[in-house]
């Protein structure tokens, strides 16, 4: 089903794109990896696009009077997404319309939610944070001047990152009773558990120390010793995992207490989001100058390397399930340009299947995850669907624009037309 709207006036877009990649061995590496994938691609065929089947969305809706839509977050029943017609968006996961919240500026940011009901949280360009009710009341907002900031949510805690004074702020959601307002790094942003709110906090010396706090009253439960650089932190329950200079670190939210360290062979970096990601195992992105970097496997109880396997020249992201750890990463394509490379493997190392895909990337890729039955992939204006079990692509989905947004829950897939304004969800069956 497809659907147009009546909303308000028209915006022209901005997007402001991070640089990521680190010059030094780029060529040498990307010509290692070329190597590395020049069998798949061959393999594959030269025109995979023309050969297997594209998909249609279960439903549709276009912002008429929108140029352009942000990204969009998704509850367990529902989806919002903002539009530059100055009107937050929302549908059932049935496509059923059930808001369109006008709000002082364009949405240009991600609305922040929790993981079922609402209400849900987004940030205009006139500056003002927004709060609304999935039956389209408006309810609480703060006036101010932050246009694009973070905003994450996690259980009854709000927290909202003001990015020119780098200060950290913790609202109860349902009311906006302010928690707590405290100094704080405005990147990376912090890490939301339910035990926890850790955020890193840098002195007059360049010197970064984690704070973490309790989320419903804002107590300083702990701070750990300053160090030049800043770790990469996750949360998991009554437990994070911290790693700074290639030590992995597995801790205690309410102490700090560390249960276990592990040194780790090689650079464990990241130059866009974290080096490190949980499942079953704590994993790891260890980056490797003149070869392909490796994905490491550390147990989760006792800190131990379990296995270690090569995947493309620079791996993005991980998404790990109990029935498997998919990576994906960057390769170069031998007719030019980057794609994205796929590797599965179970959770005792043992490779399932690798695939270079046909998903082309001039910056990053944008996502990666288990939605129903299938493994998606996406840059950020293409989409593919692929068989967990074998890496066979299902179905590829090219959108009538040149931008889009991903995001999943409880088993479904939404995209948003970032260029034109709407939102869609996809088949994960």
């Amino acid at each position: 089903m497809r659907d147009a709207d009546t909303a308000a006036d028209k915006h022209g877009p901005s997007r402001h794109a991070a640089e990521r990649r680190d010059s030094r061995n780029w060529s040498r590496r990307q010509a290692l990896a070329s190597l590395a994938s020049a069998g798949t691609l061959a393999l594959a065929g030269c025109s995979l696009s023309s050969v297997l089947p594209g998909v249609q969305p279960l439903w549709e809706h276009d912002f008429s009077t929108a140029t352009a839509a942000g990204p969009p977050s998704a509850t367990d029943d529902h989806v919002v997404v903002g539009g530059q017609d100055k009107r937050l968006h929302g549908f059932t996961a049935d496509g059923e319309r059930i808001l369109s919240v006008e709000t002082g500026g364009p949405i240009e940011a991600q609305p922040a939610v929790p993981s079922s009901g609402g209400p849900v949280h987004v940030y205009s360009t006139d500056g003002d944070l927004y709060t609304v009710g999935l039956s389209g009341e408006r309810l609480w907002h703060v006036e101010g001047q932050v246009r694009n900031g973070w905003l994450g949510r996690h259980g009854s805690l709000l927290v909202a990152i003001h990015p020119d004074g780098g200060v950290v702020t913790g609202y109860d959601a349902s009311d906006g009773t302010r928690r707590f307002q405290r100094p704080g790094r405005a990147y990376p942003y912090p890490t939301l558990s339910d035990s926890a709110c850790l955020f890193l906090v840098t002195n007059s010396d360049d010197d970064t120390k984690l704070v973490t706090l309790a989320p419903a009253t804002g107590e300083v439960l702990w701070k750990s010793t300053p160090r030049t650089g800043y770790p990469s932190v996750v949360a998991a329950g009554d437990r994070i995992v911290t790693v700074h200079d290639s030590t992995v670190r597995m801790r205690r939210v309410r102490d700090g207490h560390v249960l276990w360290r592990t040194v780790v062979d090689g650079d464990v970096t990241s130059y866009v989001g974290l080096p490190v990601w949980l499942g079953d195992h704590v994993y790891v992105r260890v980056r490797r100058d003149d070869r392909s970097d490796e994905l490491v496997a550390i147990e989760r109880d006792g800190g131990t390397v379990r296995w270690r396997r090569t995947v493309g020249y620079e791996l993005e992201t991980v998404t790990a399930t109990s029935h498997g750890v998919f990576a994906a990463s960057s390769v170069d394509d031998p007719d030019g340009g980057i794609l994205i490379r796929l590797d599965a493997f179970d959770l005792d190392g043992t490779r399932r299947w690798q695939t270079t895909t046909d998903i082309a990337i001039g910056g990053r890729v944008e996502a990666l995850g288990r939605a129903g039955v299938i493994l998606f992939a996406a840059s950020d204006n293409e989409l593919a669907a692929y068989d967990p079990a074998t890496g066979k692509r299902r179905w590829r989905y090219d959108p009538e624009t040149s931008r889009i947004g991903v995001t999943t829950a409880a088993g479904a897939l939404y995209v948003s037309y970032r260029d034109r304004g709407g939102v869609a969800r996809l088949p994960t069956s």
